[in-house]
């Protein structure tokens, strides 16, 4: 009798057991998933607003740039991206990439502020390219942040 009840409480203990590490791994999972979804619709949010600040830092492009970096053009980027970090995608900036955004939007003051220029001016290497290498900074964190640089698990394969 004695091992028939050994046998019985041993079965319904790994019985509770695998309940219970099954209950556990299905919340995991679930979380998971739930994770899983809120990274891609980030992403994708993340993709649809990003490219609005991609075209405003085209002035900051380093070759080809559509127009002399001036005071002027300067003070119309900021205003640009001040808009867009308002009106569109300030709230999906990851916190590396707003604090990248926000050393642009001090140095471009700093330009502005310094009176050293005319309005239509064109700004000095040693003044433009701080600004232009950390723009191309900012733009190589948000092609991170949404992952469009990486190759392809499946075209890999």
């Amino acid at each position: 009798m004695d091992n028939i009840l050994s046998t019985l409480i041993t079965g319904l203990i790994g019985v509770a057991s695998g309940a219970i590490l099954a209950y556990f791994g299905a919340v995991l999972k679930f979380r998971k998933d739930l994770e899983a979804e809120y990274d891609k619709d980030l992403r994708n949010r993340r993709l649809d607003v990003y490219k609005d600040l991609w075209k405003h830092l085209k002035l900051l492009a380093r070759y080809d740039r559509p127009e002399p970096l001036t005071p002027e053009t300067l003070g119309e980027l900021s205003v640009a991206m001040r808009e867009w970090y308002f009106e569109v995608g300030g709230l999906y900036l990851s916190e590396h990439a707003r604090d990248i955004y926000f050393e642009i939007k001090k140095m471009i003051q700093g330009v502005l502020e310094s009176n050293k220029y005319r309005p239509d001016q064109v700004l000095d290497n040693p003044d433009s390219q701080p600004l232009l290498d950390k723009a191309s900074l900012l733009r190589a964190r948000l092609t991170h942040d949404v992952g469009t640089r990486k190759s392809s698990p499946i075209a890999d394969s």
